[in-house]
């Protein structure tokens, strides 16, 4: 399936946001710049992500690939760097260990919840699935964090973990522990090249990792994801969200915060539709909003 333009792919989100009544406004993270910008247009604009129309075609994509190969760098030279992240709970959560049980327990709770309740046929067990193993992937996985606290326990035979740095995912397997390792397989890449098996997973888990992925990379990604799901499946986004602006820009690590209806627009474009959604309640005040929000494919292309 071919990609959309960036710029059009921005218009597109923009035009749903506005629809709506909702902010397309933004700003960089108190930490950085200060800039404001009245449209995602503009801060894509500003970014080097999208290019004037007076520019020719072939400089425009020059200039827009070389942009965004300088915002995944950034990105991956932070979390490559100890100092920033240490191969632990605590450097994986950005200083935010004590938090890692409650949103460990509220996905699982949103799981169940989920399962029992709105998606019966999502199967977890062996023995739900009439003998054969059920399988995840966890996306941006770090040292397998949720992998060990929520997939596996939750009865899924297999995890793929999915995680771009080296040094993360190299400690996983002594995180997982004998128990869980021997279930999991490694990807060290991206998320941008990532290139799920179709009709092969449950459950696609992607948490506080969607902010380093540029809107057409997501879309694409997600679109890859609703192909990968099996009967039943579902792909769930757990991340930050901003209340008062549709973006927060983080330059440090090259991300970005969106708003839930600017994620909610990204899946729509990507072929998802909701199929329960809630907020994480008892996090603490300086933590953005976090939604956990399971998706399936509009039109279902999984048997």
């Amino acid at each position: 399936m071919a990609s959309t333009p960036i710029m059009d792919l921005t218009n597109q989100i923009q035009d749903i946001l506005v629809k709506a009544g909702n902010y397309i406004h933004g700003r960089d993270s108190e930490n950085d710049t200060g800039m404001t910008y009245n449209s995602i247009i503009e801060w894509k604009e500003e970014s080097g992500m999208v290019s004037s129309s007076s520019e020719a075609r072939t400089e425009k994509h020059q200039n827009n690939e070389a942009s965004r190969q300088r915002w995944y760098k950034t990105g991956y030279d932070y979390w490559e760097n100890e100092s920033n992240c240490p191969a632990t709970v605590d450097g994986v959560l950005g200083g935010f260990a004590q938090i890692s049980k409650r949103d460990l327990d509220g996905s699982a709770n949103f799981v169940r919840y989920l399962k029992s309740t709105i998606r019966p046929e999502l199967k977890l067990t062996v023995d739900e699935n009439d003998g054969s193993p059920t399988r995840a992937c966890e996306c941006g996985a770090g040292i397998g964090r949720v992998s060990k606290g929520l997939i596996l326990p939750l009865g899924l035979s297999q995890c793929d973990l999915v995680e771009p740095s080296p040094r993360l995912i190299a400690s996983a397997p002594d995180y997982l522990g004998d128990k869980f390792s021997s279930k999991c397989r490694y990807f060290c890449t991206g998320l941008q090249d990532f290139q799920p098996k179709e009709q092969y997973y449950d459950i696609i888990w992607i948490q506080w990792v969607i902010g380093y992925l540029t809107d057409g990379d997501l879309v694409e990604f997600l679109k890859r994801c609703a192909v990968a799901l099996r009967k039943g499946g579902v792909v769930v986004i757990k991340d930050n969200t901003c209340e008062q602006e549709a973006f927060i820009v983080d330059r440090d690590d090259a991300s970005s915060t969106r708003s839930f209806p600017y994620i909610l627009a990204i899946a729509e474009l990507a072929g998802l539709r909701v199929v329960y959604q809630r907020f994480q309640e008892d996090f603490p005040s300086s933590i953005f909003p976090v939604p956990i929000i399971a998706l399936e494919p509009i039109i279902c292309e999984c048997e």
